[in-house]
């Protein structure tokens, strides 16, 4: 048997670094925007679509969390886990300290309850996890239960995390668990409970679960502050709210912020901006000039990504030139040192020249008559794109590529030239997914290429193929030490500077702005403990670790 996880320790100290009980401050109210706009909706059922994102962790919580910024797995109702010899099973422990909030233990016939909900009902699979080839679920004992695959793929774990449990007690007697309206008073595991009596159309309140089972750095249950108020807000609004202080989180986005939002209060007044996915530069390598090596890499060092996110002025991110996030650069040090690509407009034109092109009377590079001109699309009415493209097209004019800035529909037909492989280059979007497995794999396995003219399965139809890529990201799944499969990221990562496919532009941003006059430990760019989102278990690291100032 493979032990990936036997961790029991503390949270706080998990998550934000080691915290003495005299830095703890309890108390307080946290006022959040929630990500539901405007009039606000009753809905605490974990298997609506409409449901408020407060269910998700703070009422109902799951056997692990993967933090994504980290890409590893922290315990959560399971203390440890355990993998198969052959990897096609595993085992979690339950902790035996956790009830629900009404009193009633927490046991494995939730855990088989809530697992048989999603099994017959593919609309109740929240996670996915019964489509990934999970064939049994067995309880072991009356703390341990086994989950059995019909292949290997130990990426399957992240699913648990999004996985949350019910009560068998309370929804046993819901006749439909997907339309269910009457889940007004939750009864759940987490670390708040509904406040009775405080919704409104624009607000409701939850508050601290007295008898939550997790412990704080002081010996009381977590979490430290006694509630949150959530406060509906607009995009036209949230600019002034935040700048008179009545948020503590929010997650919006908002202009020229450091004017708005910082310059009101520069002690505590804070905002991180996070890499969500990230928006390439597709350059189609099924067809020329792009099937040209030297051609490929003639652009990406004739781009300067700092410069573009300036002139968008919209929160993006610059992307490293490896394509993953800051949160992996250290798997990218070795591939940097050997192909890093920096803004270098002259070497872009030598290795132009290098394939025998030479400068027109307009400053274009032509070849045999036909010179590198072509359109770059990007979606109609895309503004933030449209600006980023302006830009793209003012710098590859300095290295003698003539890019014409041409919009087309989204979905149609953009999609279908994306898809079909009718362009040379446009903008498109690498899901970065929990971690660079997931986005590289979606991105750049070759189980998803097709020659142009057929409908590619990749990530916005990127027309390349690598067999060094395709064992790595299979071979990472066929291990669940995370170390190993870091190996295998880093030989990726790799491959792709090596071909430079498409050139990495930018990260579109996670808005994220705290506030920490009253309350500090924060996530933030310089203690990245936690992904600032207030949905799913995202969220729960942080409140359980923020705590009056002292």
């Amino acid at each position: 048997m493979k032990k990936l996880l036997v961790m029991v320790l503390l949270l706080a100290v998990l998550v934000s670094g080691v915290l003495l009980a005299s830095e703890i401050r309890r108390g307080g109210i946290v006022n959040i925007t929630p990500m539901k706009q405007g009039v606000l909706i009753m809905n605490f059922n974990p298997y609506s679509p409409n449901a408020l994102e407060v269910a998700f962790g703070c009422f109902y919580e799951s056997l692990i969390y993967y933090n994504q910024m980290t890409g590893r797995i922290m315990p959560w109702l399971a203390k440890e886990y355990v993998w198969s010899d052959d990897l096609k099973s595993i085992t979690f422990v339950l902790r035996d300290d956790v009830k629900w909030n009404d009193g009633t233990p927490f046991t494995i016939a939730d855990v088989l309850f809530t697992m048989e909900l999603a099994k017959n009902n593919v609309a109740l699979d929240v996670s996915g996890i019964w489509a990934q080839g999970l064939v049994d679920v067995v309880a072991k004992s009356s703390d341990s239960i086994t989950f059995t695959f019909d292949r290997v793929n130990t990426t399957v774990i992240e699913r648990f995390s999004d996985f949350f449990i019910v009560p068998k007690h309370i929804w046993s007697n819901v006749a439909d668990p997907l339309t269910w309206a009457g889940n007004v008073n939750p009864v759940g595991t987490g670390a708040f409970i509904y406040e009775q009596g405080s919704f409104t159309e624009q607000s409701f309140r939850v508050v601290r679960n007295p008898n939550y089972w997790q412990m704080g750095v002081d010996g009381k249950p977590l979490p430290y502050i006694d509630g949150i108020q959530y406060i509906s807000t607009t995009n036209v609004q949230v600019p002034f709210q935040l700048a008179r202080g009545e948020y503590d989180w929010a997650g919006y986005f908002v202009a020229n912020i450091d004017e708005v939002y910082v310059k009101a209060n520069p002690e505590h007044h804070k905002y991180w901006l996070p890499e969500g996915n990230m928006v390439f530069l597709n350059l189609n390598n099924g067809k020329e000039p792009f099937d040209n090596y030297n051609l490929r890499l003639a652009v990406a060092y004739g781009i300067d990504q700092e410069e573009i996110t300036r002139i968008m002025a919209s929160g993006a991110v610059p992307s490293s030139i490896a394509g993953v996030k800051s949160a992996y650069l250290h798997l990218a040090e070795e591939a940097l040192e050997k192909y890093d690509v920096e803004y270098d407009p002259d070497y872009s034109q030598y290795l132009i020249e290098r394939e025998g092109y030479t400068l027109n009377r307009r400053g274009i590079y032509e070849k045999d008559g036909r010179a590198l001109s072509m359109n770059l699309y990007v979606p109609t009415g895309w503004t933030d794109w449209i600006a980023g493209g302006e830009e793209i097209v003012r710098q590859l004019r300095e290295i003698g590529i003539e890019a014409i800035l041409t919009q087309a529909a989204w979905p149609s037909p953009y999609k279908d030239m994306m898809f079909n492989g009718n362009y040379e280059m446009l903008f498109g979007i690498s899901q970065t997914g929990t971690n660079p497995h997931f986005q590289f794999d979606t991105w750049t396995h070759s189980r998803h290429w097709a020659p142009v003219g057929e409908t590619a399965g990749n990530e916005w139809g990127m027309r390349y193929k690598n067999p060094i890529i395709d064992e790595a990201l299979d071979a990472y799944t066929k291990t669940p030490d995370p170390d190993e499969q870091d190996k295998y990221i880093s030989i990726v990562i790799e491959q792709f500077l090596k071909d430079m496919p498409s050139v990495p532009l930018f990260f579109n941003p996670v808005w994220f702005q705290y506030n920490t006059s009253r309350f500090v430990g924060w996530p933030s760019p310089e203690n990245p403990y936690a992904l600032p989102r207030p949905n799913s278990m995202h969220k729960m690291p942080i409140l359980l670790s923020i705590h009056l100032r002292n």
